[in-house]
């Protein structure tokens, strides 16, 4: 073989070698193949958490949109659970083929070229059911309900003003909780323009949005009926023989909810005294996850944020979990992932 014809060969097989290598997946360029959510068939996503409901939205656009049923055993498509942190890592090494990601970890990925959005699930949810995501609730307990009425009544005044005072001084209540050290002011614009806080508010639209998050639950499994609105929802409306507070009568309400800079700004006139009652204290608390579950089951506070599915699962168990208001609304903030 001439010198010439030989770099010809070796110039060809040293292409076909790179080209195999993409295609297996050993090449540190290789890109995952992923171009739409049928190719997740056959294929493993990372998550957060089994159990959480921007991980029952990705569900119920695969089975909806798709046909596929994810789990993390016998599904169509393979749920992997593992910190957040971790799976971009996790998505770079090709231990998992999509990546569903949300909050600060979706926020730092966006900018980064080795990734890329493969669908925005809250939108593609929001299509389909024609309705928002309520992704959290503030829940409270009958005896509470029972003995602190009046006082909860104003606490969701209050939680109502103090979000309307957020979103009229938004760019600078957000300035300041960044001074603070609570959070990157980017990052926290960013969350507000994919998410609502509707604390205070249980509206019918609120209902709806249950409604649809609790038929996303039976259709992919969670939960096996609806329960009844009229049970588990708060009524402002007091007993006939209940007598209002009076001024000097103060009643505390401890509070707890999950331990992020949104819920900060939405409760900032609260907490900075710009919003005050004359018969009701609020006493908040600020949770990780983990902890905020454990005060729930043990009904450690008289107003807890928690998932919409345990209001349904407790319905189911007998266990009667009252729903005061909505909170987290989830519009564009959960993003599934692939390699680039």
């Amino acid at each position: 073989m001439n010198s010439v014809r030989k770099l010809v060969v070796l110039a060809a097989l040293a292409a076909a070698a790179v080209l195999l290598a993409a295609a297996c997946g050993d090449g540190e360029t290789a890109t995952s193949g992923i171009t739409e959510l049928s190719g997740l068939r056959g294929r493993t996503i990372g998550v957060s958490s089994l159990v959480d409901t921007f991980t029952l939205e990705a569900r119920y656009l695969l089975l909806e949109a798709e046909g596929l049923r994810a789990s993390p055993a016998e599904g169509d498509v393979t749920l992997v659970e593992a910190p957040a942190q971790s799976l971009p890592s996790l998505l770079l090494d090709r231990e998992i083929d999509a990546a569903l990601m949300r909050e600060r970890d979706a926020f730092l990925l966006l900018n980064d070229d080795r990734f890329r959005i493969l669908i925005h699930v809250t939108e593609e949810v929001r299509e389909l059911t024609d309705t928002a995501v309520i992704s959290s609730v503030l829940i409270s307990y009958p005896d509470v309900t029972e003995q602190k009425h009046e006082a909860l009544v104003e606490a969701l005044r209050l939680f109502s003003e103090s979000g309307i005072y957020f979103k009229t001084n938004q760019g600078d209540v957000i300035a300041t909780i960044a001074e603070a050290g609570e959070t990157d002011p980017e990052f926290l614009t960013w969350w507000w323009d994919r998410h609502d806080l509707l604390l205070g508010d249980l509206s019918e639209d609120v209902q709806g949005q249950l409604l649809s998050l609790w038929n996303a639950a039976v259709a992919v499994g969670d939960i096996e009926t609806l329960p009844e609105l009229s049970a588990v929802l708060f009524s402002e409306e007091g007993k006939a023989d209940e007598e209002p507070l009076a001024n000097g009568d103060r009643t505390t309400v401890s509070i707890a909810l999950l331990d992020h800079p949104g819920r900060r700004a939405a409760l900032y006139a609260i907490e900075q005294g710009i919003l005050t009652s004359d018969t009701v204290d609020l006493d908040i608390t600020y949770l990780p996850q983990s902890a905020l579950a454990e005060a729930a089951a043990a009904g450690l506070y008289d107003v807890i944020e928690t998932s919409p599915l345990a209001v349904a699962l407790g319905a189911e168990r007998d266990l009667e979990l009252i729903i005061l208001s909505g909170a987290l609304q989830d519009q564009d903030g959960t993003l599934l992932f692939v390699r680039n």
